[in-house]
């Protein structure tokens, strides 16, 4: 490691506890210290071995977020925060924003070898799902340590396409990993009375949310956790999209098209017996993620679904039409491609940052982009 460099590490373990820990080291520490930290009252300095409270910070603004900071060393600070595992992340993520870089180990090393199967027996004890389970048994077996020492390999004897195309895999593969814990969020999402609160309670296979004929029932986010085909799902419904009535409904609509923004799938539903609106159009617009288009009430009437490239499934809450159809999308949207038994999945912040790292040095010193991109 360049002494020129400044880095951070997770002294702690990533499983969620009452603390987490952080090191900044290197010469820069003090410098991204006060970036990310005020006191919570006095001055900002940072005398050796003083342990100051304050709050996170961004933007030059408080966050509201307490955190202890501790010089440890003429070059490096300690942070201690909440331990739950995305304030820790979000902490890492912003030092990392600041230029400061994570200490990997050669990947191909026996030592790292070990931490990935401790991280993954870290990861075990939060997976709810026995498909979750099995991937993170496969890592902790070394079926990622396998694909990384592979890599090492193929740069070695100048087999950079070989490596490149490993990579590249392995960062598509990155976004599954982020999940094998957190739970995808797929948020219900139309104009009121299009049926979200019905189908909601069919997914889940109890009733959960009211459902009323009167528009403007659900005004708060309603968020249950639930598994689709063996993956992790948070299914969030909220207040249906219209020009708001009163401003408790107006701040329920705020919230739901916040959420719809963020989600890593939407489902948009559309009435059968109505069709499609302009609703409809201004919700797809704030789609940033992915989207099954979804008819409820087709037992009552089949209007023509729009022309759209976007998938679409049938449904009735009724009947249960469309149900296997409809999760079988929403699998195949957050997952397209079907994995196998024993395959390399990155699953920690310091296993992506390094494939990026090595994607970066590739392009930069081979030129290679090609096809794989």
């Amino acid at each position: 490691m360049s002494p020129h460099l400044t880095t951070v590490t997770r002294l702690t373990s990533a499983a969620p506890s009452a603390i987490a820990v952080l090191e900044i080291d290197g010469p820069r520490a003090l410098d991204y210290a006060h970036r990310l930290w005020r006191p919570h009252q006095g001055d900002d300095g940072l005398k050796l071995n003083a342990i100051r409270y304050g709050f996170t910070r961004e933007n030059g603004q408080s966050t509201g977020e307490s955190i202890v900071v501790c010089r440890t060393g003429e070059q490096r600070v300690e942070v201690h925060c909440h331990g739950g595992r995305m304030a820790s992340d979000t902490i890492l993520q912003t030092l990392i924003s600041y230029g400061a870089a994570v200490p990997l180990s050669d990947p191909s090393s026996c030592s790292n070898e070990d931490r990935i199967a401790a991280e993954a027996r870290e990861d075990l004890v939060q997976a709810s799902t026995l498909r979750t389970t099995s991937i993170l048994l496969d890592q902790m077996r070394g079926a990622l340590h396998r694909e990384f020492k592979a890599i090492q390999s193929s740069l070695v004897s100048s087999k950079v396409s070989d490596a490149y195309t490993r990579l590249k895999r392995l960062e598509v593969r990155a976004m599954i990993g982020r999940h094998l814990i957190e739970p995808w969020q797929v948020v219900l999402a139309g104009p009121p009375n299009s049926g979200k609160s019905s189908l909601l309670n069919l997914l889940l296979g109890y009733s959960r949310a009211i459902v009323h004929e009167q528009a403007g029932t659900t005004r708060d986010l309603l968020s249950e956790k639930s598994s689709f085909d063996g993956w992790p799902i948070d299914l969030i419904d909220g207040a249906g999209i219209r020009t708001a009535n009163d401003a408790i409904e107006a701040t329920g609509i705020a919230q739901t098209l916040e959420r719809i923004a963020s989600a890593d799938c939407v489902l948009l539903l559309v009435d059968r017996t109505t069709g499609w609106t302009h609703t409809h159009s201004e919700i797809l617009d704030q789609c940033l993620g992915k989207v099954v288009l979804v008819g409820t009430k087709s037992d009552l009437s089949r209007t023509r679904p729009p022309d759209s490239a976007v998938n679409h499934v049938e449904t009735s809450s009724i009947t249960g039409t469309g149900l296997p159809e409809l999760i079988d999308a929403v699998v195949s949207s957050l997952v397209p491609t079907a994995l196998r038994a024993g395959e390399p999945i990155p699953f920690r912040e310091r296993h992506r940052v390094w494939i990026a790292d090595q994607l970066s040095r590739i392009r930069r010193d081979f030129s290679l982009v090609g096809e794989s991109d």
